[in-house]
Parts: structure tokens; sequence; C-alpha cells
């Protein structure tokens, strides 16, 4: 373990000036694999109970925050059968320069999804923002839906996704494949055809952060901050319809 931990600390050291170095978590290619197939057996259970007609009051309040934790059981198994500790997940100190370069990416990433949106609109196509307006008009209260998506889904998401999964195939396949492979599953594992672009996208941009930083906090941030202004933006349409132009 102490070699482990040598390891994971020289792999801090400013990733983004020497691509050749390697990284080294003290979990395995296998691991983390073995994290995403428990991830889709665990998801299969919650929609087999939704299916099953699970109370709709209990899905629309605590349910959703049930939801988004099921991300932190797969890492929960898999850390207490290899006695791994969470700090290798990435709890460090960050730099503020990892914030400008985020934010320079965002840019660039909503670009991308802007194009993306006005594509499907072009052919017809109801875009992620329009599921979430049908969502709002079928809860009684947003409230548990709103802590889901802006503090508990950029915390769990962020853990799993770039401080499990990301370290794990950048370890084995270099910070590249591993951005793009991890975005990808980012994508489809939120379950939706029409936003696996825009996700994928995004999920490249956290990724690329969490390589310059090797620190979950700024894309928590930044994760946070995405999904705030998308819920309150959605909300406050779908409370005034009038808003939006004809």
């Amino acid at each position: 373990m102490e070699e482990n931990q040598v390891s994971v600390e020289k792999a801090r050291v400013e990733p983004g000036r020497n691509e050749t170095q390697t990284y080294s978590v003290p979990w395995s290619v296998g691991d983390t694999w073995l994290g995403v197939v428990l991830l889709i057996l665990l998801s299969v259970g919650m929609l087999v109970a939704v299916f099953m007609g699970i109370n709709a009051q209990f899905m629309q309040n605590i349910g959703v925050l049930f939801l988004e934790m099921i991300y932190i059981l797969p890492i929960a198994l898999i850390f207490l059968w290899r006695r791994i500790h969470w700090k290798y997940l990435g709890f460090g100190k960050f730099t503020l320069n990892v914030i400008g370069i985020g934010c320079g990416l965002l840019i660039g990433g909503y670009a991308i999804i802007i194009a993306h949106n006005a594509l499907l609109y072009a052919f017809g196509i109801d875009a992620q923002g329009d599921q979430i307006f049908e969502i709002f008009d079928q809860l009684e209260s947003p409230i548990w839906f709103f802590i889901t998506g802006a503090v508990i889904a950029p915390i769990v998401e962020e853990i799993f996704f770039r401080g499990f999964l990301f370290q794990g195939f950048r370890q084995k396949y270099g910070w590249m494949p591993a951005v793009f492979l991890s975005s990808a599953i980012f994508g489809a594992a939120h379950l939706d055809p029409v936003s696996l672009i825009p996700t994928f996208v995004l999920g490249c941009v956290l990724a690329y952060v969490y390589h310059r930083s090797n620190s979950v906090w700024p894309g928590i941030l930044f994760h946070a901050a995405i999904n705030s202004f998308s819920l309150c933006a959605v909300y406050v349409l779908s409370q005034y319809p009038g808003l939006i132009p004809s």
C-alpha cells in the first residue's frame, strides 16, 4: 500500500506538463470495469423496482436522491474489498488556473451543445430541456429534484466518473483514452439518447479538468453550477411560459 501511495503522489505533480508520466492508483483497471458492471446491475435493479410499481410519491421526493446514491455503492464495495482509502479518489487541493481552464473548455463545449440542440430542433426532436419541462409538470414539489440535481448529483457523479473511473482507466490506457471512455460511460449512464452527446461533451471537459488538477473539487463546482443554472432556467420557464417566444 505504501508503494501505491508513493506512485499516486508522484502522479499528482503538474500532470499537464509531463504527459509521458505514469499514473497509478490502488485499484486495477479490472476493478474499474467491475465498478461499471456493478453500476449497471444496480441501475437495472432500480428500473425493475420502478416498473413493478414503486410508490410514485416516493420517486417524486427522496427516491430521486436514492437513485443518485447508487453511484457510491460500487466504489464502496470495491474499496472495502481492496481495503482502499477514499482519499485516493482525489479530495486534495487545486489551483485557480484549473478553474480558468475549465471555463474556457466549457465555452467551447457549450458551442457544440448549442449546435447539437439546434440540429435536434431542426428535425423536430425534443431536446433534454423539453423532457425536464415534463418532469417539473409532474412533480408536486421540485425541492428534492433541485437538491439532487444541484448538490447530490455533482458530488457522487464526479466521485464515480472522474475520481474512480477516469483514474482507473488513465493508469491503464493513458489520459486521453480515459477521457473519452469515462465520458462515454457518463453519457450512457444518463439513459437518455437525446442528451448523450451533450453529456459526453461535458464529461470530456470535467475529465480533463480532473486530469489537470487530480482533484474532484473543481469538477464538483463546475457540475453543480451547470446543473443549478439549467434547473433554475427550466423551472422559471415552466412557471412563466410567456417568457418563451412563440
